[in-house]
């Protein structure tokens, strides 16, 4: 959000379906009935951190493209744009909608 060079109406389209995305899974605490996910995690948290790093490395110099300077001529295309929106969302939801925590029979 402070990087960025949203509208304010756009910049609101964002953050408001992110909070309440957001808020939903924190409120159910999704996905925490699901087991651990173990050593078969390890190459997402590489990724995870490989992006991070990129991303930050990227942000510290101005000269250097982040992912979303990389991506901007593709989701130029409103179709595409649209795509990638509901495609976000699609993902929000169905993390929200994991199994919460499991009750134990009394």
């Amino acid at each position: 959000m402070l990087y960025g060079e949203l509208s304010t109406g756009a910049l609101i389209a964002v953050s408001v379906p992110g909070a309440a995305l957001v808020a939903m899974g924190l409120a159910r605490r999704a996905g925490q009935a699901l087991p651990t996910v173990g050593p078969r995690g390890l190459p997402w948290l590489a990724w995870l951190t490989a992006a991070g790093t990129w991303e930050l490395l990227m942000l510290s110099d101005e000269n250097l493209p982040t992912l979303s300077d990389l991506l901007d001529p593709v989701l130029a295309l409103p179709g595409v744009r649209a795509a990638a929106a509901v495609g976000w969302l699609l993902l929000g939801a169905w993390l929200i909608t994991r199994p919460g925590p499991r009750e134990d029979p009394p």
